[in-house]
């Protein structure tokens, strides 16, 4: 079967969907939901059936923005999974509701697990060819009518949840405004287990989704109205506005069918976001989904730890539960993990690998503002040098140097060795010291 690849267009890479695939209930982890938009993006307008579809692990990367180091094995097991998820798309039949379960992929084919050790012959094979199931045409196929169209680049940067509601608000961008029952969207995202308190829900769930689709998308959410049947909030009301646009849309009462029933008594909320929050709502779709960390161990777990701890820790107990390492439970594995600060090689080996990558950067940064500040001062480099010489450690370094030429060392003698080079380089930097903060700071800063 012929593989399908889009072809560049102006840089919009168009995701179409069925209205009712976007309203239907299922739950993505953030892998899984990578995945199938890079399959969707894959699809044609043209496309009378589904192809069979190549999927780089390296384009996922470029396209996500996300770390080189991020293993294949994340989406090859993003693939394997969804082969046994479904989509359940609701509908009404004489008064009677129902639902329909549509499987999403009908075959994936990916390199086996293992094969990553074997280096460049590996990174070749580092790609999964995807066929969709045929019941899914209606949905992503020949679209007409009651579809909603993004740009794939306005959810790139979102969580599992901020695609959804970023979706859910897409489809009624020309008025303006949506409102959701509370049940309603629990039901969608299949969160009724998971959050069962309205304010855990709030604060973990929509917060986060207002703050990444104001930051991310087109799309900008002004306010949520909270709507109660007495003291008990039953449905959110979303005001937001296409960013192209000079005004939000007018607020109309028109809007197409289904228009909710409610009472009137509502409650602005105000977004807030904090440090500790973010951590929460980045790492929240592997800690709390697949690791199985409840949410407020996880809160608690956050005081006083930084991304890279979490991430270290994440990495350690994905690989320990790959080896089947685990003997009691994946959870438990993972706050030991994060209190105590367990690592493997692998992760030895990859903070080595980070933090020369870190330093071969920085250096970089440093001579280009070297470069800069010596085309612009070209008399700082022979101030270095005798800066140098006036220091007692550096100048017996100096003099042994010149002693073995059998002459006085001249200002290519010092470009040309790599010893001196450095320590001029130093010198410059101390004369200059103001000029390098900027550097300073952003490295120092990089935590590994």
């Amino acid at each position: 079967m012929k593989k399908s690849k889009r072809k560049a267009n102006k840089g919009i890479v168009l995701i179409k969907k069925a209205n009712d695939l976007i309203e239907s209930r299922y739950k993505f982890d953030v892998w899984e939901t990578r995945f199938f938009l890079t399959v969707l993006a894959q699809i044609r307008r043209d496309d009378e059936e589904f192809q069979e579809y190549r999927i780089w692990y390296k384009d996922v990367i470029k396209t996500f923005g996300l770390k080189s180091g991020d293993s294949y094995a994340l989406l090859r097991g993003a693939a394997k999974s969804l082969m046994g998820k479904s989509f359940f798309v609701s509908y009404e039949e004489n008064g009677v509701e129902r639902e329909r379960q549509y499987h999403i992929l009908r075959e994936v084919d990916y390199m086996k697990s293992g094969q990553e050790e074997k280096g460049k012959i590996a990174e070749n094979h580092e790609y999964i060819d995807v066929v969709v199931e045929k019941k899914m045409k209606p949905f992503l196929l020949q679209l007409q009518r009651n579809f909603t169209a993004y740009d794939l680049k306005n959810v790139v940067k979102l969580g599992v949840y901020p695609v959804r509601v970023y979706e859910l608000l897409k489809q009624y961008q020309t008025f303006g405004k949506r409102t959701f029952k509370v049940v309603e969207m629990k039901r969608m995202f299949e969160l009724n287990d998971q959050y069962k308190l309205f304010g855990d829900f709030f604060r973990w769930v929509i917060t986060p989704s207002v703050k990444q689709i104001n930051k991310y998308t087109d799309l900008f959410i002004t306010n949520i109205e909270k709507i109660k049947e007495g003291r008990r909030v039953v449905a959110l009301r979303f005001h937001f506005y296409a960013k192209s646009e000079e005004m939000p849309p007018s607020m109309e009462e028109s809007r197409p069918t289904g228009q909710l029933k409610l009472p009137m008594e509502v409650e602005t909320e105000d977004i807030h976001e904090t440090e500790k929050d973010r951590l929460f709502n980045q790492y929240q779709p592997l800690v709390v989904e697949k690791f199985g960390v409840t949410p407020s161990v996880f809160l608690n777990l956050l005081e006083g730890r930084t991304e890279a701890q979490i991430e270290q820790a994440i990495n350690v107990t994905n690989r320990a539960k790959f080896n089947q390492e685990i003997k009691s439970s994946v959870s438990g594995f993972f706050v030991k993990a994060l209190k105590e600060g367990y690592t493997d090689q692998k992760e030895e080996v990859r903070k080595k690998e980070m933090k020369e990558q870190i330093e071969r950067e920085r250096n970089f940064k440093i001579n280009e503002r070297i470069k800069e500040i010596t085309s612009e001062d070209p008399t700082i480099t022979n101030r270095a040098v005798e800066a140098l010489n006036r220091n007692p450690a550096l100048k017996v370094f100096v003099e042994r140097k010149s002693k073995s030429l059998g002459r006085p060392l001249e200002l290519d003698d010092y470009r040309n060795d790599r010893t001196l080079r450095d320590l001029i380089k130093g010198m410059i930097i101390e004369l200059a010291k103001s000029q390098f903060l900027d550097i300073d700071a952003e490295f120092d800063n990089n935590e590994i």
